[in-house]
């Protein structure tokens, strides 16, 4: 192996360590030795590949949502209907369950986001990605006469932000929610947006 296939290896070890440690402390409290002990190295070798905690908060996040981004994509190429195709979507994008790693992470980027520009820009870029998948989505069910709406972004802003307020209460164990009824609330919610019916399914089960 490379030296340079060497370090990225490494690199790709702390990501995991570090998205583990941040989903399971909190990003407060998580220190550089929690990271290396997950991650079999010395401190020194964590802080030589990320410097600083925001380092590997963005870097943790940005590999989540890009193998995020990339299965959606693959998977949802193979989904003729459009209701089916959101309904999948939806499925992948919303917390999995109590403590779902990525949505851990999204919660510390948006907590640190308040105080750190960078944070705030880079989780902006982020967002927008998976924002434009869905919006192809849903054009792609109206463009087809199945969606009925005047403004694709304004329908998609509002689903957008039904997964966001559920996923949390999921991710958080708030009690209220759990993934069966989150997905059930959802659906439903974008059903009556976009004017279509609804039948609850889970992708992920």
């Amino acid at each position: 192996m490379s030296r340079h296939a060497k370090g990225r290896e490494r690199e790709e070890i702390v990501l995991k360590a570090a998205a583990e440690a941040i989903a399971e402390l909190g990003y407060a409290n998580v220190r550089v030795s929690d990271i290396a002990e997950r991650a079999q190295m010395t401190t020194g070798h964590v802080t030589y590949y990320f410097p600083s905690k925001n380092d590997l908060l963005l870097l943790a996040i940005q590999r989540s949502e890009e193998e995020l981004v990339q299965q959606s994509r693959e998977e949802l190429a193979g989904i003729e209907d459009p209701m089916e195709r959101l309904r999948h979507l939806i499925g992948l994008a919303a917390a999995s369950g109590f403590q779902d790693d990525g949505w851990l992470l999204w919660l510390q980027a948006w907590a640190n986001g308040l105080s750190d520009p960078t944070v705030s820009q880079k989780h902006r870029q982020l967002d927008q990605r998976w924002f434009e998948m869905l919006t192809e989505v849903v054009a792609y069910g109206r463009d087809l006469g199945v969606f009925h709406v005047a403004r694709v972004e304004d329908v998609c802003e509002t689903i957008a932000a039904m997964i966001d307020g559920l996923s949390i209460q999921v991710a958080v164990g708030a009690g209220r929610v759990d993934r069966p009824r989150m997905l059930q609330l959802l659906e439903t919610g974008a059903a009556a947006l976009l004017g279509v019916g609804t039948r609850v399914a889970d992708p992920a089960g």
